[in-house]
Order: structure tokens, then C-alpha cells, then sequence
């Protein structure tokens, strides 16, 4: 996939404080990492900052992101895209068949690269590693890195490992830097300044600040541990909490857009069609080109339910959009809000796969349970959303699929939502996940669903956008 974008946005890019002084941070900081909560903006700081850097010379570039698969198609280029402040930055994704990544790398040469992690030994085997060509690497997501050692360990973190020397500046960007705590940060550090902060070696790190039970292998911080770490590395990370910049009385909301595969948007694209060549402004304004849309909706999930009700797997895209988001807040726990009953045993049975303890909500023991945190990812229908105190271990609440309904929507947030954390005494910003697969009129669903705009008026737009 060789893809060099061009900007059409006219609207400038104006960055939040947090965003202005972490960029800053970038600049000044050859090799750091940035800690910001999801949603918080991280590629808009990073894309400020490799601006002005470019603004500076080239002598700087090309760059290069390494991102999980789903950041690297739509995030970056997303995000360039949407502000005129970047339009001279030019952006290439390396991805797809091996055919199109020659091809993107071949190509006249771009400010910036984006890659997927699973291709970084690819990528690294291109050229001797003293000739390794990006002067600024971006490691988004860098959590990724966690399980590097110098002898062993993940293979992706150590194919990065052999040109980290030879990379000028590296940004590491990241959400949760230590999802199974402080144990996991020493991996990522090592890419930032070698193992000078946290010890030469992962067996070094581990025996200065961590025991483990050598019974029960639980792996606990020294006495003192957490403090002498955070003041090791300080010089060289920069962290801002959403609680610090954004009214905790607001639920923030967290588009996670992704691109259908495809085959399955070929699918929705013939069936859209047909959908609003069908359908006249009588029977929107009746209520009734809602229900129609169902089936582009079903697509969208995954599945398509046949005329008698047994669905059939159209693709996997949404699975991965779960991944993401639950990669994004580990450990923390994710209420999932779904729409179709297809989606149910297709999430329990993937969640396992990876190890995640999940239930469908089935009652008050359910609920119970989930309150004593004895499972992690809560699957709950929109219409049984009603009543239900699922705050306590919760802040984030994710819409897997869902229908043409504000009330069910806002019902849904309101299980997490600022005043039930309030009253818990938890000072928190709930933060509102829902996945938007671009090109659909999942986008339109989503504003009529926060009251942005009437059912009516979005089914018109989308009709006049496409097909009028």
C-alpha cells in the first residue's frame, strides 16, 4: 500500500496547552518518551512537532511510525489529513502486499513513513544497520516494546533494537507505559537512553527494585521502588493526565476509526446504494429508512443476519478494533455496549483466545461480580442498560455496534458515567469509545446518537453525500 496523501482540510491544527508543551518536549528531547491518556491528542503532538521541526530544515528527516496495524492505516494519515497546519508534511504508509512496500520505500522520498509493528524485522533486514535510513523513529503504542531483553524476547522489539543506535531521535508514545506495572517499563526505556536510567539489563532492573514470591511467583515493588524509579527517568519522560486538562464533568469521546476490509466494503458499498435508492424523504422522516438501515449496520459489526435470523461472517475488523481499544487502558476494565446478538459469542470467544476474562450480562450476579472486579470486559445490550451500577471498577465504556437510538446511547453511558463516578468520590474523566468505520454512516448514527444532529437530518446528509 503505497499511498503519498494530500490535504483538502482548510481548518488549521490549534493545539491544546498540553499539546504545545509537549511538543516542545519532542523538540528538546532527542530521545523520550510521551505519556498522555487515550484521546488526549499524542499523533496531533507529534505531527506539531515534526512540523516544526521540518520547519527548522530537512536535515531531520525522513521519520518513520511504528504503530499497531490499525493506528498505522488510519490514525496517522487520518490526523494529517483533518488540518491544514500539516499539509507539508508528506505522509506514506508501508503496508500491504510486499510488492506495495517497495514500492512505498522506493518511491521519490517522504517526510514521514508509517509502518505496522509486525513488519519492523522486514523492515530492519532492508539495510545494514549503519545505514539505516530514518533519522527519527516514533514508536506509538510503545508498550509494544515492553518484552524487549538483550538476549532474548520479542522478536519485534528486537529487530528495533538493532538500528535504535543509529536512529538520531526516538519518541517513544504511549497511553499506559506499565500495564502490568513498573515491570514492564524497563523494555521501553532501554530504546530511549540504553538501559542508563533503569540498569544495563532486564535482570539487573528486576533485582534492584522487584521480589518475586518463589512460591507463588507474584512480583512485588522493593520497599521504596516505585519513587527511585519515577525519579530516574523524569528527565527523559513527560506524562498528562485527562483529569488535569479536561472537565471531569464531561464524558470524552473517542472516535477509534478504522477502514473495513475489502471485501466487506465492496459488500456495503452495493448494498448502501441499493439502500438509498430505495428509500424517500417520506419514509425517513416516518422513521422507517432507520430500521431499513439495519442490514449496512450488521455489515459493519461483522456479520449479516440471513431471512431466517442465522448470521454469516462477512470479517474480523471489529475484533480488532476491540483489541485495540482494550490494549489502549490495560488493565483496566472496558464495558463493552453491543447492539446484535451475533456479536456475542464472536467476542467471548476471541476475548479467551487472548486470555481476557469476560461475561455477557445475564443479571444481578453479573453485576455483582463485575463490581468485585472478578472479570475484566463486561458485554451488555443497549437495552439492558436501564438501572444497572457498574461504575465502581469502570470508567470507560465502549460501543462495539449499535442502532439509530439516543436515549439507549445515553442510557448506556450513564452506567459509567460522571455523575455515578462523582458519587463514588472518584475523580475521573469517562471516556466514551465507539468504533467508526470511515465511508459507512456509522459516523452519522454516532452524531444523531450524541444529539448532534436528528436521525432525519443525518440520514439526509448521508443520502445527499453519496448518492445525490
Amino acid at each position: 500500500m503505497s499511498e503519498r496523501l494530500n490535504v483538502s482540510s482548510s481548518t488549521p491544527f490549534v493545539p491544546r496547552p498540553y499539546q504545545l508543551t509537549g511538543a516542545r518536549y519532542l523538540i528538546d528531547n532527542p530521545r523520550c518518551m510521551l505519556v498522555a491518556d487515550p484521546g488526549l491528542g499524542k499523533t496531533g503532538t507529534s505531527l506539531l512537532a515534526l512540523d516544526l521541526l521540518k520547519m527548522v530544515g530537512s536535515n531531520f528527516f525522513p521519520a518513520i511510525v511504528f504503530a499497531p496495524k490499525r493506528v498505522a492505516d488510519v490514525v496517522w494519515t487520518g490526523e494529517q489529513q483533518r488540518w491544514s497546519t500539516f499539509k507539508d508534511l508528506s505522509v506514506v504508509k508501508v503496508m500491504g502486499e510486499k510488492d506495495a512496500r517497495l514500492a512505498a520505500l522506493r518511491g521519490s522520498v517522504a517526510d514521514l513513513y508509517v509502518i505496522n509493528y509486525d513488519l519492523a524485522p522486514w523492515l530492519v533486514s532492508m539495510w545494514p544497520q549503519n545505514k539505516w535510513p530514518f533519522k527519527i523513529v516514533l514508536a506509538d503504542e510503545c508498550s509494544r516494546l515492553k518484552g524487549f531483553r538483550l538476549h532474548k524476547g520479542a522478536s519485534r522489539a528486537g529487530a528495533m533494537s538493532k538500528i535504535a543506535r543509529y536512529t538520531g531521535r526516538w519518541w517513544n508514545l504511549t497511553g499506559t507505559p506499565t500495564p502490568r506495572g513498573l515491570v514492564d517499563l524497563w523494555g521501553q526505556m532501554w530504546f530511549v537512553d540504553f538501559g542508563e536510567r533503569l540498569k544495563r539489563s532486564y535482570s539487573a532492573y528486576f533485582e534492584a527494585f522487584f521480589m518475586e514470591n518463589q512460591y507463588t511467583r507474584q512480583v512485588t515493588l522493593q520497599h521504596g521502588a516505585e519513587a527511585a524509579i519515577h525519579d530516574l527517568v523524569k528527565d527523559r519522560l513527560i506524562a498528562f493526565r485527562a483529569e488535569d486538562w479536561l472537565d471531569i464533568q464531561k464524558p470524552q469521546e473517542i472516535p477509534v476509526e478504522f477502514n473495513l476490509s475489502p471485501e466487506a466494503m465492496t459488500r456495503y458499498k452495493d448494498m448502501e446504494k441499493d439502500y438509498f435508492l430505495e428509500i424517500d424523504d417520506k419514509q425517513i422522516e416516518a422513521g422507517t429508512a432507520a430500521i431499513k438501515s439495519m442490514k449496512l449496520l450488521q455489515i459493519i459489526a461483522g456479520s449479516v443476519y440471513d431471512d431466517q435470523q442465522v448470521p454469516h461472517k462477512v470479517h474480523d475488523d471489529m475484533l480488532d478494533v476491540l483489541d485495540d481499544v482494550l490494549d489502549q487502558i490495560e488493565p483496566a476494565p472496558l464495558l463493552v455496549a453491543y447492539w446484535f446478538k451475533f456479536d456475542v459469542p464472536r467476542i467471548l470467544k476471541h476475548l479467551e483466545k487472548r486470555g481476557v476474562s469476560a461475561r455477557v450480562y445475564n443479571g444481578k450476579k453479573d453485576e455483582d461480580d463485575w463490581n468485585d472486579r472478578k472479570f475484566r470486559v463486561l458485554l451488555l445490550h443497549e437495552q439492558s442498560a436501564f438501572g444497572l451500577n457498574l461504575h465502581m471498577p469502570c470508567r470507560d465504556v465502549f460501543f462495539y455496534s449499535y442502532f439509530w437510538n439516543a436515549e439507549l446511547w445515553q442510557q448506556m453511558i450513564e452506567r459509567v458515567g460522571p455523575a455515578r463516578q462523582a458519587q463514588a468520590g472518584k475523580k475521573c474523566v469517562v471516556r466514551v469509545w465507539y468504533a467508526k468505520a470511515r465511508g459507512t454512516i456509522q459516523g452519522d448514527v454516532v452524531e444523531s446518537n450524541f444529539r448532534k444532529i436528528t436521525v432525519e437530518q443525518a440520514l439526509k446528509r448521508a443520502r445527499a453525500q453519496r448518492y445525490v
